[in-house]
């Protein structure tokens, strides 16, 4: 999937399961030359199916006391025997794919290193092809099993990601460095909490312009869907006027994200941003201006 455009998907409700461990003190075992840890998660897939993107994902707090992690995804159809899906290795970070979903163009993405990921996405899945997957990051040395496992497992975070799109209330976009985007199909007066709540279901937050890379990303985004010049952002003065901030991360919002002469305020009450495609930047509205949602999801 290009990274360059921002074509358009028709597939639009998105359901994201995160599973997220810190210690799996039952799989860590002091006489072998590597510590593992797993997590898992099943899911049915059906017919509607447009995207599927797995992710594993592995982070250590206190990186000297990893050795060399490696991320494995595992997969399997329900009561089956397990299979290798995908790898990333350590030391050569060479990505390895299954043969058969090499056959069915399914992306692989990751690396290794003090923040490890390891990432598949699969346009048009079979549905029953894999409902059961499992993630495992695994090498850490012996002598730090041996005096410091308790410390150590505290200290780690695996998680494992499933995003499916189906068909429902958005407009998605390609995938973009890892995040997709999400536009609502319908128009309605913004209130940015409940908009962030309905992104949050999603399995995201109210899109944050952090470059212009992404900033024109998500513009071209906007412009093929078309049909409105008022797409919401999480950015906002509504706590400290003049004070604009993204809504989930508090923020501040970049000074280069704006259209020529604004923010104004003009005829006060503009506490919402929009990105307006006719001035190509952001726009302060009042809040309660009818429009579409713009919602952001952190694959990996």
């Amino acid at each position: 999937m290009s990274e360059r455009a921002a074509s358009l998907r028709n597939y639009p409700m998105v359901m994201v399961m995160v599973l997220s461990i810190a210690t799996f003190a039952k799989s860590a075992k002091a006489t072998t030359s590597a510590m593992d840890l797993d997590v898992s998660h099943t899911i049915d897939l059906t017919s509607q199916s447009a995207l599927l993107v797995v992710n594993c994902s592995f982070d250590a707090k206190l990186t000297d006391m990893v050795t060399g992690a490696s991320l494995t995804l595992f997969g399997s159809k329900a009561y089956g025997n397990q299979s290798e899906l995908a790898v990333v290795n350590s030391k050569s970070q060479t990505l390895k794919l299954t043969s058969d979903l090499e056959d069915a163009d399914v992306v692989i993405k990751g690396k290794s290193g003090q923040h490890s990921y390891l990432a598949i996405s699969w346009d048009s899945p079979t549905p029953g092809y894999r409902q059961y997957y499992k993630c495992v990051a695994n090498g850490i040395g012996r002598q730090e099993q041996d005096s410091k496992l308790k410390f150590f497992q505290s200290n780690l975070n695996l998680q494992l990601k499933m995003v499916t799109i189906n068909d429902g209330g958005f407009d998605v976009s390609d995938i973009s460095k890892g995040r997709v985007y999400l536009a609502s199909k319908a128009h309605m007066a913004f209130n940015i909490g409940a908009a962030n709540q309905t992104c949050k279901s999603s399995g995201g937050y109210l899109v944050e312009l952090d470059d212009r890379e992404e900033f024109q990303f998500v513009s071209d985004f906007a412009t093929l869907i078309g049909g409105t010049v008022h797409f919401w952002t999480g950015c906002n003065d509504i706590e400290r006027e003049g004070h604009f901030v993204y809504f989930n991360s508090k923020k501040p919002v970049p000074f280069w994200a704006w259209a020529s002469n604004q923010p104004d305020n003009g005829g006060a009450g503009e506490d919402c941003v929009e990105i307006r495609l006719n001035f190509d930047g952001l726009n302060d509205l009042p809040c309660d201006t009818v429009g579409n949602i713009v919602c952001e999801v952190e694959l990996f």
